[in-house]
């Protein structure tokens, strides 16, 4: 009994949203199934590439950075028992620890030139090794930053001309580094130094021989960053028994500011967390995710109002039908329950229809280059990653918004009198 109950008020509100006399929707009703599917289409979206940016963001930056980062303006003297005394400061799980070397430079090949961040590390024994291999073309480039060159001299001066490519110091550059330099695989390019001593005038100019290209999708490093081994690091800015300073790699990379945070009160060098990195971009998409949720949401509520409007014509256009309803006995419950699940029926028609657009246009912008907001987001293209747990939730929600939207015109249907059809002479 309850079965037939349910077909006929599916029968019934199916009648009230479409033409009279026919099984094709109304206009009415399809503007607000419309409304519906651009709004929940709206939502998928804009939620959906904003997490997504935010999603992608973090984890190249955990990636592609240490955990901890301790470093000084003027180095770390006796980094390897400096790190002696880390182990016992820190109190959490630790994978590993190394010593880098950051320094800023030019770097030319032919014609081009463009600043560069070398970052020294000891190759695959170094902390972020694990990490930087995903993003490494070839797989096995890091391994060629474990030998160090014999050709940096006091002097630093490569550029002789019986120097063989591979003796020479081994580089991997940033992808878009080198694309802008025309550098490839086998090229050797030519980096500018200044003194073997850090106290040492002069410049040098090296010859590097590429070995590898860095594709993290995140431009501000694949436009700028340079690697190469620690000890030739040393050779080119440092000194022995020297160091920029240690990244440290963490079991559970979460904890890393709470440690940093520790740590720059113990220690007289700066302790950063990759949480801490790039923070002005994290705060630069919030407050645009902000505004542009803002508008999602008016959006939504006006694909819920026309669910009201479009219920509420249908009031006043079927009061014949609901009177005559009404005169047969049908009871206000009756009524109420036909105009809700009215508003319910148009409401999965616009959700169904608005996840398929969001799908499909989300599909679209996942092969959508970023380009001059690149300088903004740092992203080659527009990440997409699919949350089917989001997409049950739009689902759901503009169903209930749907039903909201319906219960004022259900309401003002139950209303209508038997007697409204003798009133007006039929």
């Amino acid at each position: 009994m309850r079965l037939i109950e349910v077909n006929l008020l599916f029968r019934l509100a199916l009648n009230f949203i479409c033409k009279k006399n026919s099984k094709v929707l109304s206009f009415t009703s399809l503007v607000s199934i419309v409304g519906i599917s651009f709004g929940v289409a709206a939502f998928l979206v804009v939620i959906t590439v904003l997490n997504s940016f935010q999603s992608e963001i973090k984890n190249i930056i955990s990636s592609v950075n240490p955990n901890l980062t301790i470093y000084s303006s003027s180095g770390i003297n006796n980094p390897n028992e400096f790190q002696k005394e880390l182990k016992k400061l820190i109190n959490v799980p630790l994978n590993s620890m190394s010593n880098f070397i950051y320094q800023e430079s030019i770097m030319g090949l032919g014609r081009q030139t463009s600043a560069v961040y070398i970052r020294a590390i000891e190759g695959t024994k170094s902390s972020s090794a694990s990490n930087l291999n995903p993003y490494m073309h070839p797989k096995n480039a890091l391994q060629t930053l474990d030998v160090s060159s014999k050709l940096i001299d006091q002097k630093r001066n490569t550029l002789d001309e019986g120097n063989k490519p591979e003796f020479l110091p081994h580089v991997i550059l940033g992808k878009e580094l080198a694309e802008s330099l025309d550098a490839k695989i086998g090229n050797i390019v030519t980096l500018m130094t200044f003194g073997s001593e850090r106290n040492t005038l002069g410049v040098r100019y090296n010859k590097l021989y590429v070995t590898g290209i860095i594709d993290t999708g995140l431009s501000e490093i694949d436009k700028k960053q340079v690697f190469m081994n620690f000890d030739d690091g040393i050779k080119l800015f440092g000194s022995l028994n020297w160091a920029s300073g240690i990244e440290i790699s963490m079991k559970n990379p979460d904890q890393a500011l709470l440690v940093s945070k520790k740590l720059n009160l113990e220690i007289p060098y700066n302790v950063i967390s990759w949480q801490q990195l790039h923070t002005g971009l994290f705060e630069q998409i919030e407050r645009d995710g902000t505004a542009i949720q803002l508008i999602v949401l008016i959006i939504s509520f006006v694909a819920g109002f026309n669910i009201i409007v479009t219920l509420s014509l249908t009031v006043m256009d079927r009061a014949k039908q609901i009177a005559l309803l009404r005169a047969l006995g049908a009871k206000k419950s009756l009524v109420i329950s036909t105009f809700v699940y009215s508003g319910i029926v148009l409401g999965i028609f616009g959700s169904t229809l608005g996840v398929i657009c969001g799908l499909i246009i989300l599909k679209i912008f996942s092969g959508i280059y970023l380009g001059d907001f690149q300088k903004f987001y740092y992203l080659e293209k527009i990440p997409v990653h699919i949350d089917f747990q989001l997409i049950i939730f739009a689902f759901f929600t503009s169903i209930f918004l749907s039903f909201i939207g319906a219960l004022y015109p259900a309401w003002k249907a139950s209303r209508v009198s038997p007697m409204h059809g003798l009133n007006q002479g039929n």
